[in-house]
């Protein structure tokens, strides 16, 4: 029973779970992050300008434009990718974790300013 034990203990340690690589075809989660990132803060500049009589959903989409001109990505790759992030919930969670805290880190930023 003494050697059971340990056993079992290293058995259910070397049980983690291993993350999901994402295929060749879809974004880098570094990259992903960037683009999402970008993507919230053009959302919120067209909802911002939107309120002075601009036409929102229009600057979003020139917006859109210009972030995936701006990172060489197109707006197929970008939600193919957003595809397989949804269905790997784990990454995506973790990639908004990474997200939230650098558009924080952005917003303390502009404050000081």
């Amino acid at each position: 029973m003494k050697r059971l034990i340990p056993l079992l203990l290293v058995l259910l340690f070397s049980c983690k779970p291993k993350l999901p690589v994402p295929p060749s075809d879809v974004i880098p989660m570094d990259k992903m992050r960037v683009l999402i990132a970008d993507m919230h803060v053009v959302e919120a500049v067209a909802e911002t300008k939107a309120q002075v009589g601009a036409n929102e959903k229009n600057l979003v989409q020139e917006y859109d434009e210009q972030v995936f001109k701006n990172n060489s990505v197109t707006r197929e790759s970008y939600i193919r990718s957003m595809k397989w992030y949804e269905e790997n919930p784990v990454l995506l969670n973790q990639m908004y974790d990474s997200i939230l805290n650098d558009l924080s880190a952005r917003e303390a930023k502009a404050g000081k300013r």
